[in-house]
């Protein structure tokens, strides 16, 4: 492959700025540490204003004077919708696009209705999709979600992957005693940033309140823009993680936990079933208040940890790096590869 040349593969790596990505870009931020762990130089490329015709342009004009200043081989793109878009339009290398969830979903309003904004993220990826030269995708069904088969076939299903150094089972009173709580109350840990309600707060709400009904001393966290260093000690300070969302690509926060062994409760939604099937103490429900209050009740009563992480071997972050290296690699491929038969083309 082309990676074989001596000098080191260089990736620009495109984030969103405004607040709704600060959760994506902390995962894209581990995944640069570990993708420069395997020798690739990564430096990042910020949108600032994704939200307007002008923004996009001038962040657009700004990714292409990047693009020549760093002289990158790929740009890696994390999130699709509109600045995907902009990244294919504006620079000639080779782009690979992490779908993550909403930019091919849709996304929703405190109503639970789906947003017209969201459509319109929706056909703005399938768009940049087609210009991709890779496309990875975090689950399977968001693969599916693209329209043409040809996009499906250029698409590799690679969820984010999890740094078990950092995120590991430690005492729960240890946790607790870190992060100062002076009660031993059972805790649900449910994350929300205030406008994402594609988490679906109300059905957490509700399923919280019926599991409290039970058990009147039942707690429930809610945690937005928390320190991203204490989560690992929330996660293993808690008794469950509660997951109602509408839909999810692959949610990281799921893998998270089951890297401290916390229990989880959660909605059908992404790659949940597939990442919790077989772990004790942990539930897939329907999206029904009794049902996911019920099975909250049954996991904080049983006093019992989850065995999450030895299901985790296949997603530790080294070995997801190996696999989006190999991605890129690809992607460099087809593309040195089409702009060849281009030029065999012009001399015809």
């Amino acid at each position: 492959m082309l990676s074989a040349v001596c000098k080191p593969l260089r990736v620009l790596m495109v984030l969103g700025s405004d607040r709704l990505f600060i959760q994506a870009n902390i995962g894209a931020k581990r995944q640069i540490e570990s993708l420069e762990a395997t020798g690739i130089v990564v430096e990042t490329y910020l949108f600032e204003d994704r939200r307007s015709l002008r923004g996009l342009l001038l962040g657009g004009c700004g990714l292409h004077r990047r693009v020549r200043q760093f002289k990158p081989d790929i740009v890696h793109v994390h999130y699709a919708s509109a600045q995907a878009l902009i990244t294919v339009l504006f620079t000639r290398k080779p782009v690979v696009l992490t779908l993550c969830g909403s930019d091919l979903l849709g996304n929703y309003n405190s109503s639970g209705k789906k947003t017209w904004s969201g459509l319109l993220s929706i056909c703005l990826s399938q768009l940049a999709a087609l210009g991709a030269s890779r496309c990875i995708a975090v689950s399977e069904e968001l693969r599916n979600c693209l329209w043409l088969p040809w996009c499906r076939n250029k698409c590799e299903v690679i969820p984010r992957g999890v740094d078990l150094n950092l995120f590991k089972p430690i005492p729960k009173s240890q946790a607790r005693a870190v992060l100062g709580w002076t009660h031993n109350d059972p805790v649900v840990l449910f994350m929300f940033l205030e406008g994402a309600w594609v988490k679906g707060p109300d059905l957490a709400r509700a399923a919280y309140n019926e599991a409290r009904r039970r058990l009147n001393s039942l707690r429930m966290l809610v945690l937005g823009n928390e320190d991203p260093s204490k989560i690992p000690l929330y996660l293993n300070a808690s008794d469950a993680l509660l997951l109602t969302s509408r839909h999810e690509g692959s949610n990281n926060s799921v893998k998270e936990a089951l890297a401290c062994n916390l229990p989880v409760v959660a909605t059908r939604c992404g790659d949940t079933e597939e990442r919790l099937q077989g772990v004790r103490w942990c539930y897939v429900c329907k999206r029904d208040s009794r049902e996911v209050g019920q099975r909250l009740f049954e996991v904080v009563t049983s006093g019992e940890r989850s065995n999450g992480r030895e299901y985790l071997h296949d997603l530790t972050i080294d070995r997801v790096a190996h696999r989006v290296k190999v991605c890129y690699e690809r992607a460099l491929s087809r593309h040195t590869e089409f702009h060849l038969g281009e030029r065999y083309d012009e001399t015809i």
